[in-house]
């Protein structure tokens, strides 16, 4: 018996594999699944939230900050 490691990619229950081409026409095998530790994405605004809190910005510092970025912006 020989082992034969490959990458894949999970997409929607599907696997894919990276080499296609090292796969034997017919076999069976085991899947290792490695779940990464990924943090959810945020939307903009809780991203902004969160920003925010980082930086210590009260409501009117908040504010001189956004009016900052908008004239940088121009």
């Amino acid at each position: 018996m020989s082992y034969l490691p490959l990458e894949v990619e999970i997409d929607h229950g599907k696997v894919v594999s990276k080499e296609p081409s090292m796969l034997p026409e017919k076999a069976s095998g085991l899947l290792t699944i490695f779940q990464t530790n990924a943090t959810p994405k945020l939307s903009p605004l809780q991203a902004l939230d969160a920003l925010q809190k980082y930086l210590r910005l009260d409501t009117e510092k908040a504010s001189q900050w956004m009016s900052e970025v908008r004239e940088a912006r121009r």
